[in-house]
Parts: C-alpha cells; structure tokens; sequence
C-alpha cells in the first residue's frame, strides 16, 4: 500500500520555522460546503404554507436550510461556526451568498448580505380549537443568536477563536411580513435592438422602443449605426410584501458577555406576536444580516486584495407556537452540542495497515446540555458498527442527573460526558475499514420536545491516508515573512507504526479573490533529525523536496488536490511534510480550529539546518510544476 498524507486543513501539529513568519488566519472567499451544493442545484422549494409549532434547531441536517421550513438559501447550516450552541448544528448568515461566493456587492461599509425567510406560516387559524387566531392565544417566536468568533477556552485566545465578529456598525435584523396579493412592478426583461444603416444618435436623442410601442429610448451617450443597444421588451412584477423590522443587534464580541455571565455563548430572544394583521394564511418571518468586508478582521496584519468571508451571525432553535409565555426560555430539552470526536488519540483519519491498539483513546469527550429549567433523570450509551454491517461494540446504558445549563452549565457527570470506551479495533488484514459511532443522549420518563438532537454521529476511516482535520475548513492559514528576503516553512508531523512509502500530499488550499494566493512553494519531506529553540526534536535532514509547485483547486471544491511524488518515498518512523517559501505571498492553506479535541497553539520550531538541504538525492526531487490538477481516487 502507498501511503497519502493529507494536509490541506489544518488543525494541530504546526511547526511554522522561521521564528520572522508571522501566522495569520483568513476568512474563507469560498464556502466548500455550500459551492458543492451549488452545483448539484439547490433545493426545490415549494412555498407551500405551515402549521405550528414552526420549530427548528438545525441538529440533523446541514448545507442549506431545510425547503420544508425556509423559503430560500442564502443561509448555511452546520456544526463548525458556532461556539458551545444550545444544540448541536446553527444556521450562519455571513458574507457569502447561495453559491458559496464572497456577495458581488460586497465591500467595507455595511451591505446587505444573507436572508432566512420562513416559509408561509398559518396564522390565521387556532388548528387544535378550530377557530381563528386571537392575541389570547400568546404566540411567541423565540431563537438564540450568537456573533461569531468566540473561543472554547475563554478568555478568547486567536488560535481558539471560530468565525469572525459582526462590527459594531454591522447588524442582525428580524422581521416579520406577509405578501399583500398585489403585484408591484420590480423592472423590465430587455432585447437587443441593432442601430440600421445611416443612423447616428447623440445623447439626449430618442426612438421610438419597437418592442413596446408608445414608449421611448432615451440615448445617454452616442451610438452610431450596427451597434446594438438594450431595449425594454416587457415589464416583470413580483408579489408585493410588507415586512416590517420587529427586532436587530449591532455587532459585537462574546467575550463581553462571557464577562457578565460565563454560559452565556447564546443569547436568546423571545418576540410576541400581537398584531392582529400577522394573523394571516401567509404570515413570514425572516432573519438578515449587513455584514461589511474587513481585510483584517481575520488577522494581525493586513493581507492585500484579500475579500474573505466575515462577520458571521449564528442562530439556534427557531421556534414559533402558540399558548407561550415570556417567560418560556427552557424546552424540555436535552442536547448534543459539538460533534463526536475520532477514536484516535492523533488522528481523524489513518491508513488501516498501520493502526496499532495504542492509537484508541481511553475515553470520549462529549459536550452534552440540559436545556430545560429543572433537573433532568438522562440516559447515555454509544454503539460502534464495522463497515456498516456488524456491530461490534454497545457501551452499558447509563443514568445520570443532568443539571439545567442556564444554572450549572453545561452536563458534567463523568460516565455521559467522558465515557470509557473499553475495546480497541482489530486489525483483519484488509486494505481499509470504516467505523461508524453513534453516541445517543437522551431523557428518560419525560418527553423530549427535540428528539433529533438526542444523537450524535462520527465516521471512523481507515483508508490510505492520514489526516488531523475533519474535512472542511472554517477559516485560512498562512505564513507571512517579514524578512527582505522572506523565507518561511511550515511542517506537520507524522508517525508511522511500520515503514511505509509515501506517494502523495493532499492539500486543500483556500480560494482568495483574483487568485492572490497563487505563488510557488516547495513541497517538503524532513527527517526526524532536528533540534528546536526548545531542545525538543523537530524537522531536520530533508528527505525529499519537489520546488515550483503552485496552489491548485480541484474541480470538486470539498476535495483535496493531490500532489504526487515522482517515486513512492521510504519513510519510517517520525517524519514531517510541509512546503517551503521564499516569497511573502500568503498561500492560505484551510483552517480547522477544532473538531471533538482541544486546539493547540501551533508551537514554533527553527531548525538546526536549513529547509532546502544540500544533499538530497536526486531521484527524489521534482522540477516544475506537477501536469496533474484534478483529482485522482484514492488507492
């Protein structure tokens, strides 16, 4: 087997060597999730009309909003942006649009960026009293939101923080509205009108506009004879809405209101609804954002012609009944609030063959919340099936006492919140393996307004690859040289149980706008050999270096572009893999902060020996660009 490393998102392990390169996190241009999507088309979304409760808390499902709910899809829905939410999964408004794209209109001072609307909701009928609505009936929406750019270990550390935080001149609006039955004019549906022979116009002139007779086109500058102009060919008209703001906030940071209370991530937000022409078949609520384009909102410095995502909102647990209360602030909920984490104690992903017992963890970390406002008697257990057909693992059911999280925070008894895992996967000789651990958390003897978010899902792969992040990136790493003549490195680390070779670097680098991010680099392969400023071990000799490589983007946007070796490589042991610079471009490889472990500050380390070493041989060096851009399968 020929062993492929994956590097492209990283998240743990990063030795940047030149103690003058200063890191720099980005927001992403692209969305990886979403510009996938995009082109499997977006969702068919019917409109049609709902009946309460309208309850949504975005647990099971991600990319874009759910059509049975939500009218359009310029919102995100994911489990990576938010901080310590009610449930697990938010929805994020940002700066990107439905394709994944940093908003054409985008730019410093606030635009108006992402909607979520609701679909048509039933306002007009008491259902359960079958009599129309009154005000008696006390409907309330109620939502959680949070700005992001929080931290898991406050206070706020850089390395640690998820998102980028509205601006204080940026703004988070609810509104509510219906459409009126009228149609209102929205603009013309042009054709192209060719100027005949002999004709000259000069501005302030005017024809008669044959496509719709009786009016007239008005020319603002000349034009002269087989040139082709823009005509109006018809006129469109939309549906006419009223929607009227019935609640914002001004960007900001969580760390303020960590400062007054240390659970609060999440704020919520309770909003009556007491208007009595709201009481309608089509009533519709929606969220929006005004987000402004900040090039150094991601970083300690500034990154030139970089236009990146920003000033993300994160919204939870939607919900709107009626025969609420203002006071109404705890569901009888329990909850999954971050994702299952890997069995390994290193990796997310790692080759079959060379998996040893020792790389299991002892014990899962599961982030786990009672939402409701008393105590709860919850129940906890996780089964794990090989290759999604036998099941080889079920942990003993167990019972604990879950205190509210508005009190205590978040569930802390042990055996639900660090549970044993007492078995270890058995090596049987195949090429690959795949695990799947289902964690299940959930109330006993009372019911759950929520059951999706009672689960929590994570594939284990064992393939030909090793990898630390999860996949998808919520920000951009980079190096930035401050030196005259910029050099800089960047390594990751490596274990191997049993020699091996190496084949391929998959890399995941992340869009800027106009390529800025485009420049040669070296890929690099270290011995275990060298000396850090700590006394600690690090990279040394250089095994193998392949120069004038250059940031490639695959077709399929999720997927890493793999950089092939000329010749598989021995390796063993402890190695490193990485690139190397010499110019002070910032090739903003994918940022995962975090997936089920704690962040590590990426430490630094400044070799005993220099990146490019004079001695490599020369069946192990590359020249030029490698032709290969797409993508090939793994083996």
């Amino acid at each position: 087997m020929k062993l492929t490393l994956r590097i492209g998102i990283l998240c743990l392990l990063l030795i940047p060597f030149s103690l003058k390169s200063q890191e720099m996190l980005t927001g992403i241009v692209q969305n990886p999730v979403v510009v996938k999507a995009a082109k499997k088309g977006t969702p068919v979304r019917s409109g049609q009309s709902v009946r309460l409760p309208f309850v949504d808390d975005f647990s099971n499902y991600s990319g874009y909003p759910d059509p049975k709910l939500w009218q359009d899809d310029l919102a995100y829905v994911n489990t990576g942006f938010a901080v310590y939410p009610p449930t697990i999964g938010v929805v994020t408004l940002d700066a990107l649009d439905a394709f994944g794209q940093v908003y054409a209109h985008a730019v410093r001072l606030p635009f108006p960026a992402d909607t979520l609307t609701s679909n048509p909701i039933r306002l007009d009928s008491n259902f359960t009293q079958h009599r129309p609505m009154h005000v008696s009936d006390s409907l309330y929406l109620s939502f959680y939101y949070q700005p992001a750019g929080a931290s898991k270990t406050y206070p706020a550390g850089g390395w640690q923080l998820v998102g980028d935080s509205p601006e204080h001149s940026d703004k988070l609006v609810l509104e509510f509205g219906y459409a009126t039955g009228d149609q209102v004019f929205a603009g013309f549906e042009y054709g192209e009108y060719i100027i005949g022979e002999d004709e000259y116009y000069q501005a302030g002139d005017s024809i008669e506009n044959p496509f719709i007779p009786g009016t007239y086109y008005v020319f603002e500058s000349s034009a002269y004879a087989g040139e082709t102009i823009l005509m109006p060919t018809d006129s469109i008209f939309e549906d006419e809405y009223v929607w009227n703001e019935v609640w914002s906030s001004y960007g900001g940071n969580v760390s303020d209101w960590l400062d007054e209370n240390p659970y609060e991530y999440f704020k919520q937000v309770m909003i009556p609804i007491v208007d009595e022409g709201y009481f309608r078949n089509n009533f519709q609520f929606r969220f929006r954002n005004y987000a402004s384009l900040d090039q150094d909102s991601w970083t300690t410095g500034n990154i030139v012609g970089w236009s990146s995502n920003c000033d993300q909102w994160n919204i939870d647990y939607v919900r709107l009944d009626l025969n609420r209360r203002y006071n109404d602030l705890y569901p009888n909920d329990v909850a999954f609030v971050s994702p299952s984490m890997s069995t390994l104690t290193e990796y997310q992903a790692m080759p079959w063959k060379q998996y040893r017992a020792s790389d299991m963890i002892t014990r899962f970390h599961n982030d786990l919340s009672n939402l409701s406002s008393s105590p709860k008697n919850t129940s906890y257990t996780f089964n794990i099936v090989k290759n999604h057909a036998q099941t080889i693992y079920v942990s003993p059911l167990n019972n604990e006492n879950a205190d509210p999280y508005y009190t205590h925070g978040l569930h802390d008894a042990e055996h639900h919140v660090s549970p044993q895992l007492e078995m270890a996967y058995e090596y049987d000789g195949a090429d690959s393996a795949e695990f799947t651990i289902t964690h299940i958390f959930s109330m006993v003897g009372v019911t759950d307004e929520c059951r999706s978010n009672d689960t929590s899902v994570f594939e284990q792969k064992f393939y030909n690859y090793y990898a630390y992040d999860d996949g998808t990136a919520e920000a951009g790493y980079c190096l930035l040289s401050s030196m005259t003549n910029p050099q800089a490195s960047l390594a990751v680390k490596f274990k191997l149980a049993e020699p091996d070779t190496l084949q391929a670097v998959r890399m995941w680098f992340n869009r800027t706008l106009n390529d800025e991010n485009v420049a040669p680099f070296t890929l690099m392969v270290w011995a275990n050999d060298g000396v850090c400023a700590d006394g600690s071990e690090g990279p040394g000799t250089v095994l193998y270096e392949m120069p004038a490589q250059l940031p490639e983007f695959a077709d399929d946007y999720l997927d890493f572009v793999p950089y092939y070796l000329d010749e598989p490589l021995p390796v063993s042991g402890t190695f490193y893999v990485g690139f190397y610079q010499d110019n002070d471009v910032q090739l903003n490889l994918g940022y995962d902060p975090a997936r089920g472990r704690q962040v590590v500050r990426p430490f630094v380390c400044t070799p005993t020996r220099r990146p490019q070493h004079p001695h490599v041989p020369e069946s192990h060096k590359r020249h030029g660009p490698h032709p290969n851009g797409r993508f090939r399968q793994r083996l």
